[in-house]
């Protein structure tokens, strides 16, 4: 191995108790990973097997990984497979990221910097770390033969395939919770997760159920096409109209995921643009850097009380995972 890859780990836990109006309040600080979004846990669990296999001389196979992705998952996958390839002195994996022709007419931001960027420069960087391959989302929901079988006919793949879109057979993220949790010292009364394609979200309440912990999990995202949150949207993971039009929808995921886990479906909560722009600003002035994604987490905690009723400001603790600003990447 030329270079060591390290698992990114032991992100900043930081007491911003009082912001809010929430007498006790912390965040788990992702944008301090390498690529600054917790895709990077994903990213590395990804390619850790093969890190492993070519750090203790086994045999393995070289790996196609996919992912249905236009920002910080095709970025961080990118990375990753980039930096196992510098280090291994050959190219044993690569990233694909699988993109509808559309996204290049709308632009990524703004985050708490007040940073927007066209999505073709955006597209442009990780079009250095991933092939891309556009896809009409309209079409067919798309499962990991479909991809496989896109990326075959483009010569994208090497001796295997792996679709992460929707995570892994092994989590990736659950380490967020682990990590949160020991950092506080304590038991949260509310964790706040943004959510996207739900793994993040899934990830931690499996970790809570594990644990038999009293920890409420609150996800949060947009029904909104056009949000400026554009990493949460996704109408395969959550009734979106119901999203926007009610202020609430139900998950959609399969009743098995790929880690063998049974899925029910929860409930995730809509957040305005409105309220993530209102909520960026009061992050700025703490010095807090997120994206509109990232973001979104806080933007609900004006209105916790409506969600829970028997949420008490000046004596619960509550969480809120800062999922990233992967917009410093560009």
């Amino acid at each position: 191995m030329k270079a060591k890859i390290t698992e990114p780990k032991n992100t900043p836990f930081v007491d911003i108790s009082g912001l809010f109006g929430i007498k006790n309040l912390f965040m788990k600080d992702e944008t301090k990973n390498p690529t600054h979004t917790f895709k990077d846990r994903l990213a590395y669990e990804m390619i850790r097997p093969i890190l492993e296999s070519v750090e203790q001389k086994k045999n393995f196979k070289r790996t196609t990984f996919g992912s249905i992705s236009y920002g910080n998952t095709a970025f961080s996958m990118g990375y990753y497979c980039h930096r196992l390839n510098a280090a291994a002195g050959s190219e044993v994996v690569k990233a694909v990221a699988f993109v509808p022709p559309k996204i290049v007419r709308k632009p990524f931001g703004p985050n708490t910097e007040g940073t927007v960027i066209p999505s073709e420069k955006v597209m442009g960087k990780i079009s250095e770390l991933c092939d891309i391959i556009e896809i009409d989302l309209n079409a067919k929901v798309y499962r990991e033969d479909d991809l496989r079988q896109i990326a075959a006919n483009k010569g994208c793949v090497l001796d295997a395939f792996v679709d992460i879109t929707e995570g892994l057979d092994r989590p990736a993220y659950e380490k967020i919770a682990v990590e949160a949790f020991a950092q506080m010292k304590k038991t949260p009364d509310y964790v706040i997760v943004p959510f996207g394609a739900g793994i993040l979200c899934n990830e931690v309440i499996d970790y809570i159920e594990d644990k038999n912990l009293k920890t409420k999990v609150i996800p949060v995202s947009s029904g909104d096409p056009k949000t400026i949150a554009i990493m949460l949207y996704g109408p395969v993971w959550v009734d979106t109209k119901s999203l926007l039009e009610k202020g609430v929808g139900w998950t959609k995921h399969d009743k098995i995921d790929r880690k063998g886990r049974k899925r029910k479906a929860y409930q995730v909560y809509h957040v305005t643009d409105d309220e993530i722009l209102a909520v960026m600003k009061e992050l700025k002035k703490k010095r807090i850097t997120a994206e509109a994604s990232g973001a979104s987490g806080f933007a609900i905690l004006h209105r916790l009380a409506e969600i829970e009723p028997n949420f008490n400001p000046q004596r619960d603790t509550v969480l809120v995972i800062n999922t990233g600003n992967g917009l410093l990447n560009f």
